[in-house]
């Protein structure tokens, strides 16, 4: 065994023999630094020298021995997000921005479970006990004596502390601080990451105890450490979400074991985060009346139709490059649209500023949203309101024209629920039409700008 020097990408683990500013793999800047590779000299004969192992027919797996019931948290959204509960010896990874609720959320978790008597195992590797304990009291009356806590963050200790309690669940907050004395590098490194996840996901899989590892996030919204983790874990949620707002959302990004479209949406609270019942009226409480710039559409977020605000200024450039500033929503679909309306639409903004925004600090990227994205950018630029019982949606081409979204029907449904009496949508052959609700079929966005009753005050 013996030691290379080696350069390593932080972001992706991508790694080189040398030093580069930029990383070829995933092309992020200045992340990009000193790791040490441990090698091990003849190994194709080592590996000729093993003796094979037995193999086994699936169909000779029985249920119990194949399966096990799933561990509920009692946290019922939780539960309901991962498909009825956490799988025994599955490995769960809890990424979101520093602030955003995670521990919060996890907590929340510990004590719900710690309450009906479970044994729960809380690794304090970021905070100290003490904090973690003032959280846990701000949560609940009081902490049961099932919920314990392990201050530690030596990952051969922490595994084998759960190979000896077995407890029903296990927060390791976070993954980036886990140490190995064999690895070396800081805590925090590719080296150190990849090591330190990889005991205690074994320990997780043979004890059968469920491990939630907890993961920050970079500036760019992506998991922080090795690109590897993400595939080493069963599942991967992200909390998201603005931390001047109320509402954050919990996603689930990758599961092994069930539906990875699944979203739900929480309100951040004195009493911790809650589940909305109905995030569509919740994010459309406050609506102003008749202003311009605003028009309402409808996604699907984990299957279920949500309503969202979304928000437009248009303003005469005062000097220089005009400004493009876009909140909760991709800064480069925005300018693409601003050039398919200038260039399909016969409504240029190329020397306006523009802001962009969608309403409760949520984020959202389904290209259903590009016709009601289009609508507000016009209805700004002509400084004309949609009617406030106008909703649309609908994916919009290079050449203006409309394409239909999935599962329009459930939109409508959401859109004469939540009391819209027009839907301004892209024209299809089987048209889909709901009663109670006016249908306005246009096949290009200059077609749904007249639809919507939008031109120059």
């Amino acid at each position: 065994m013996k030691n290379e020097q080696i350069y390593a990408c932080a972001k992706c683990g991508a790694q080189f023999q040398k030093w580069s500013g930029r990383c070829t793999g995933c092309g992020a800047w200045g992340t990009i630094g000193e790791d040490a590779l441990e090698t091990e000299e003849a190994a194709p004969s080592r590996a000729l020298s093993k003796k094979p192992g037995k193999t086994n027919a699936f169909s000779d797996l029985t249920k119990e021995n194949g399966s096990a019931e799933r561990v509920k948290t009692l946290h019922a959204p939780f539960d309901e997000l991962l498909g009825g509960g956490l799988v025994p010896g599955s490995v769960t990874l809890f990424g979101g921005e520093p602030g955003i609720g995670k521990s919060t959320l996890l907590s929340q978790i510990a004590l719900t479970l710690s309450q009906a008597g479970q044994s729960v195992l809380y690794v304090t590797g970021e905070e100290s006990p003490s904090q973690v304990r003032l959280r846990l009291e701000r949560l609940a009356p009081a902490i049961p004596p099932s919920l314990r806590f392990l201050d530690r963050n030596d990952a051969e200790v922490i595994a084998a502390t759960i190979l000896k309690e077995k407890p029903a669940l296990v927060i390791a907050d976070s993954v980036q601080t886990l140490r190995v004395e064999s690895v070396s590098g800081e805590p925090g490194n590719i080296s150190q990451i990849k090591a330190g996840a990889s005991i205690l996901i074994e320990a997780a899989k043979k004890s059968g105890v469920p491990l939630v590892l907890v993961g920050q996030v970079t500036k760019d919204g992506d998991l922080a450490g090795p690109r590897l983790l993400e595939h080493l874990v069963d599942t991967v949620l992200m909390l998201e979400g603005d931390r001047s707002h109320t509402f954050r959302m919990l996603r689930v990004l990758k599961h092994r074991f069930g539906n990875t479209e699944e979203c739900s949406v929480f309100s951040m609270t004195e009493r911790g985060l809650e589940i909305v019942s109905d995030p569509s009226s919740a994010l459309l409480a406050d609506r102003p009346v008749q202003a311009s710039g605003t028009i309402v559409s409808c996604l699907l977020e984990g299957g279920h139709p949500l309503a969202c605000e979304l928000q437009a200024l248009i303003a005469p450039a005062g000097y220089g490059t005009p400004l493009r500033r876009v909140s909760g929503f991709d800064s480069n679909r925005v300018s693409l649209l601003l050039a398919v309306l200038g260039r399909r639409a016969g409504v240029p903004c190329a020397d306006m500023d523009v802001f962009f925004n969608v309403v409760g600090g949520i984020r959202v990227s389904e290209p259903g949203l590009d016709l009601a994205v289009a609508l507000a950018l016009a209805s700004a630029k002509y400084d004309c309101a949609v009617p406030d019982s106008v909703m649309a949606w609908g994916e919009v081409g290079l050449a203006g024209e409309l394409r239909p979204v999935s599962r329009p029907e459930a939109r409508l449904k959401e859109a004469k629920r939540l009391g819209f009496k027009t839907v301004i949508v892209p024209k299809q052959k089987k048209q889909v039409t709901l009663d109670g609700l006016e249908i306005r079929a246009c096949s290009t966005l200059r077609e749904a700008i007249q639809a919507a009753g939008l031109k120059k005050s």
